[in-house]
Formats: C-alpha cells, structure tokens, sequence
C-alpha cells in the first residue's frame, strides 16, 4: 500500500494520535499471514486505533474507548 489514512475522532490531539498510529504500523503487519496490522489494539489509556483495508491504502480510525470497553493490553 502505499498511503495511510488517518483519522482522528473524541478531541484526541493528532500529535498523539500519530504516535498512536506509529506504534501499530511499529507492531508491523501480524495479521492475516503477516499482511494487514492489528485491527484494533487498545492502549492502557483507552485509546483504540482501529485499522480498515481499502484497496490502496490502510486506514487507521484513532478513537478514545469507553472506560468500561477497554482491553487491558497496557501497551
């Protein structure tokens, strides 16, 4: 793929949400035989970056969870 779509919802600062975004495309492509990235990884701060495949791009959703959905990944 050769662009990324970002975008950033709940008031998160796009700073932050780079960093965020950084940190899965960081994990690498470890899904579906090693070919798409997480699709929702949940920080301890109950940030989630949700990923959706469009055919020439990945597109990368940065949300904050609800207190009661987090995932305790503590990444």
């Amino acid at each position: 793929m050769s662009r990324i779509i970002i975008d950033v919802r709940d008031d998160i600062d796009p700073a932050a949400a780079l960093m965020y975004v950084g940190n899965v495309i960081h994990q690498g492509r470890i899904s579906k035989d090693d070919t798409k990235y997480c699709w929702l990884t949940t920080f301890h701060d109950g940030v989630t970056v949700a990923v959706r495949d469009y055919r020439k791009s990945d597109c990368f959703v940065v949300y904050q969870s609800k207190k009661d959905q987090y995932i305790s990944q503590n990444i």
